[in-house]
């Protein structure tokens, strides 16, 4: 009898994700959000870009005060702030011609308003699920944070991949070098594959094309199913 093989791939919940966040999904077999670590301001968990007439606009999803250590799960959203309404009028500006317009803008404003304050992962999480599920991804998905896994660094990655009974464990190309250092997948034997992204241009109504766009960028172009080609290659 052969044994199966489960493929995971780990990363933190993020605001409107980039395509590599796909891509991702598409090559494991349970996807894990990690929400059970630190929470840093000004990164990726709370914000991202999309492109305008002018260049990049970073939309921000604005939290509530929280002690410096306070896990991502912990963070609660600031609705002190009209910030839905300004990130829907800043993505109309910029994509209200473009051919996937009506779809992306359909999808976006629902996922904003199923969630009226609370966690941000909350709103993160379901709007990545919610957008693996249009476009044909089906991982399973988990969260760190209801694992109970232990460990740091490259310590409590290999605790989350026998956590959910994992055999092998898929990661984004930027991680190599500190788990290469920390030696802590080759000391168990733990296989690991490590996975580079490599941005696939597609029209966005202007010259050059600019990569590393939130997925919105592709979603508003190109439409689902133009994304989907895109995401599984």
């Amino acid at each position: 009898m052969s044994q199966t093989t489960v493929t995971a791939a780990i990363m933190q919940p993020t605001y409107l994700p980039y395509l590599g966040y796909f891509q991702l999904m598409a090559a494991s077999d349970v996807f894990v959000f990690l929400d059970d670590v630190q929470y840093a301001r000004r990164s990726w968990q709370s914000r991202n870009r999309i492109l305008t007439a002018q260049g990049e606009l970073m939309l921000t999803v604005p939290v509530k005060k929280h002690d410096r250590d306070t896990a991502i799960h912990a963070i609660e959203i600031d609705d002190s702030q009209p910030w839905r309404e300004k990130h829907l009028a800043a993505i109309r500006h910029a994509y209200g011609k473009r051919p996937g317009f009506a779809e992306g803008f359909a999808f976006v404003s629902g996922q904003l308003a199923r969630h009226p304050g609370g966690a941000l992962s909350d709103l993160t999480c379901d709007m990545a699920m919610a957008a693996a599920q249009q476009l044909g991804l089906t991982p399973r998905f988990e969260r760190a944070s209801r694992l109970g896994a232990d460990g740091t660094r490259s310590e409590h990655l290999l605790a989350v991949c026998r956590a959910v009974g994992a055999s092998d464990y898929v990661s984004p190309l930027g991680s190599a070098d500190y788990m290469e250092e920390d030696a802590v997948f080759a000391a168990a034997g733990f296989p690991v594959r490590f996975q580079g992204f490599t941005p696939v241009p597609y029209p966005q109504g202007s010259e050059p094309f600019t990569p590393f766009m939130g997925f919105v960028d592709g979603l508003m172009n190109l439409g689902w199913d133009g994304l989907r080609e895109v995401v599984r290659g």
